[in-house]
């Protein structure tokens, strides 16, 4: 018996990466952060010094923050901002890691960008008549960008080219659909 929804799930999983890590440095630094002050609290209850700060003088130097010269409090509000709006960019960008994922009828199949990369290079290279180490292919979210070096004295149609790659991206089932843009490099290899 098949599930598709647990297909989907499992790629999904496969081609997503998890905010956990993220989370937990940021757990562990607010646990460790929180365990400080307990623990000044603590000490100030029972009449020992003070660990770094006493919560008294923490109170008193926030509450002096606006006499403090302008320079100190700028640089600590930066610092506060640049953390602030790297939790926010991680919080909202996409979570992708380099794969594909699809399904047909009892089978998931997840594959690394870079193996869509080097198939599309070997038809690229096929179809210029070029050496494969003369093909550079990148893998977007949505895109597969090729670029051929040309041999010099050869020809190259760019067209057949495209042709060809778009061929094997169609018969790729993978969602989301990739399209193909290929592009001749201004240089030239001499063989």
């Amino acid at each position: 018996m098949t599930n598709p929804a647990i297909y989907r799930r499992v790629v999904r999983r496969e081609t997503h990466s998890s905010r956990s890590g993220v989370a937990i440095v940021l757990a562990v630094l607010l646990m460790l952060v929180f365990a400080w002050l307990g623990t000044e609290a603590v000490l100030a209850a029972l009449g020992q010094p003070a660990l770094l700060v006493s919560p008294k003088d923490a109170a008193t130097a926030v509450l002096g923050a606006a006499s403090a010269p302008v320079a100190a409090v700028t640089a600590a509000g930066a610092v506060v901002a640049v953390v602030g709006i790297i939790l926010i960019v991680v919080s909202f960008a996409p979570g992708r890691r380099g794969r594909r994922g699809g399904s047909i009828d009892r089978t998931a199949a997840v594959v690394d960008d870079r193996v869509i990369a080097q198939s599309v290079a070997q038809t690229a290279s096929y179809a210029g008549d070029v050496d494969p180490d003369q093909v550079h292919v990148t893998v977007g979210h949505r895109t597969v960008e090729v670029e051929l070096q040309r041999t010099s004295g050869r020809a190259v149609d760019s067209r057949s080219i495209q042709e060809a790659v778009d061929s094997e991206l169609a018969s790729y089932d993978f969602s989301p659909k990739l399209r193909a843009r290929v592009r001749l490099s201004e240089k030239a290899k001499v063989n």
